[in-house]
Parts: C-alpha cells; structure tokens; sequence
C-alpha cells in the first residue's frame, strides 16, 4: 500500500541544469567584467569539473554545497593567479546563487500534480542538492525535506530513504520514490520503497528495467498512481 511520495527535486521538478547553465555564464560574464578573469579564459565546463572534483571530498560527511560552490570558485581564479581568490569568490558567488535560487522554473506538470497529490498521499522531497522547496515556488508543500548534504549521506543510501520515511511518519516500504537518475531507482529498490523513473527524455539507460514503473511526466504519475494499491 503508498501511503507516501518521496520526489526528487533536480530534474525531476525542475530543470536544474538550464538555471545552472544559466548561472554558471552569468557569473563568467561577471568575473570577466571585474577583471578577475581574462575574457574567454575560463568556461562552464570546467567551473562545473572544479566544483565536482570538491564535491568528491565532502562524501559522507556533512556539507554545504554553497560553500563547495565557494570554494570551487576560488579554486578556479586561483589557477587563474588571481591575487585574492577567497575574497573575490565569495562575492562571485552570491551573484551565482541570485540565479541559481531566484530563476528556477517548475515544470508545467509538476503544479497540476501536486495539487491533485497533496492530501491523499503524505509528500516528501529527497534530494542529493540544495534547492529549498520555499525558494522554488514549492512553499508548503511537502511534509518532509530531506537533503542530502545536510546528513552526510544521500541517495542511494537506503538511510535517505528511511530518514524521509520517518519524517513522513510511515514505514519505507509505503514509500513511493520518483526520480530521474540511477541513485533514485537503485536507492529506492534497496530500501524496500517502490521505485518510479521519470524519464522526461525517452533515455533508455541500464537501470531503466530495475524500476518498479516508469512515466514520462508527472501528469502519467497521477494516472499510475489511481492504478496502484492506496491505503
């Protein structure tokens, strides 16, 4: 029997990688007009490859991923030879996550959605990132918020999935997991929850047949959710 919903946010909700993207050529643009930076000399690509070399680091302990984006800034300019890069980071940084906070959009399913969804099932967010469902247009809405970096360990550890489950105040196994990625499905299956792919692209990678169900869009999830046993 779900009793639960447990959505992940990037990708899942909304189009993280757009307003990254979007954030990421925003603040070049800005390191290059300060002069921290010569013009053309640093790209998104490898601002993206800093920030996950750090994130490496920080696995199984608590962490906060603005300030790995800091700190992946200043590694950045460092290579640059920059003369102050601590400083010059934290202001750039802020003018990042201005973007990357205020210019996130929901999918056109995801409101529709989770209107008909509230009330019937509790709802949590889990989630390995750090978008704040209150500055998403998200405020009020789940029951539970679990983020990964908050606790040191995160999708697919099946201790994500109990920790929402308890916040949820039901059992694992009445869990239904929604995501887009391998961590959501392996995570998932290995807690007990039910497991559902969200494949917005029509991708059909490996972990595709491990899933439990598999939509398209979060309309489709409604409709497979009114098929399946509900207590």
């Amino acid at each position: 029997m779900i009793t639960a919903l447990s959505f992940d946010a990037d990708q899942t909700l909304w189009d993280f990688d757009a307003v990254k993207r979007r954030a990421l050529r925003a603040t070049i643009a800005e390191m290059e007009r300060r002069g921290d930076v010569p013009a053309g000399a640093v790209t998104p690509e490898a601002m993206d490859q800093a920030r996950d070399v750090l994130v490496q680091r920080f696995r199984g302990a608590t962490h906060r991923l603005e300030e790995v984006r800091e700190r992946s800034f200043a590694e950045v300019l460092t290579a640059q030879g920059h003369p102050t890069p601590d400083a010059a980071a934290a202001v750039l940084v802020e003018h990042y996550m201005n973007i990357r906070f205020n210019q996130i959009e929901l999918f056109a399913d995801v409101a529709p959605a989770i209107a008909l969804l509230k009330g019937r099932y509790r709802l949590g967010l889990l989630s390995n990132g750090n978008t704040y469902p209150e500055r998403c247009g998200l405020h009020d809405t789940f029951d539970a918020v679990v983020l990964g970096p908050d606790h040191g360990f995160e999708k697919p550890d099946p201790r994500a999935f109990a920790m929402v489950a308890s916040q949820l105040g039901v059992d694992v196994t009445e869990i239904a997991h929604i995501g887009d990625d391998w961590d959501h499905v392996e995570g998932a299956n290995a807690a007990g929850a039910t497991s559902i792919y969200l494949n917005r692209t029509g991708d059909n990678p490996g972990f595709r047949s491990d899933a439990d169900h598999e939509v398209r869009d979060l309309n489709e999830l409604v409709r497979l959710l009114g098929s399946l046993p509900f207590s």
